[in-house]
């Protein structure tokens, strides 16, 4: 599977989690643009933003993503958001927690 990561956070943790069990991975963890134009390159099956670290960009630019035609169909997980921001999120993906995550992508 591909996956693509969005992960402003310091250390990403989630990189380790979509690694295994073969998945190829592409990431951006500093410029949401960026991530913008590297999702369209790579098209992965699905897209995956820590919902922890910077929700407002994650979103913003998972939105940005949604709303591309050519990427509009690909799922994203908005991992570990706390309860506000996961309510603001659903129109553009799924929450989800990081120990369930792991579980799914395990599991492909």
């Amino acid at each position: 599977m591909k996956v693509f990561v969005i992960d402003f956070s310091k250390e990403s943790s989630l990189l380790g989690i979509c690694s295994q069990n073969g998945n190829v991975v592409e990431s951006e963890q500093m410029d949401g643009a960026l991530a913008y134009r590297k999702s369209a390159e790579f098209m992965p099956d699905i897209i995956v933003v820590n919902y922890a670290a910077k929700p407002s960009h994650g979103r913003l630019t998972a939105k940005k993503i949604k709303e591309r035609k050519r990427t509009s169909a690909i799922p994203v997980y908005f991992v570990d958001g706390d309860e506000r921001e996961n309510l603001k999120i659903a129109a553009i993906g799924k929450a989800i927690s990081s120990q369930d995550f792991s579980k799914m992508i395990t599991k492909s």
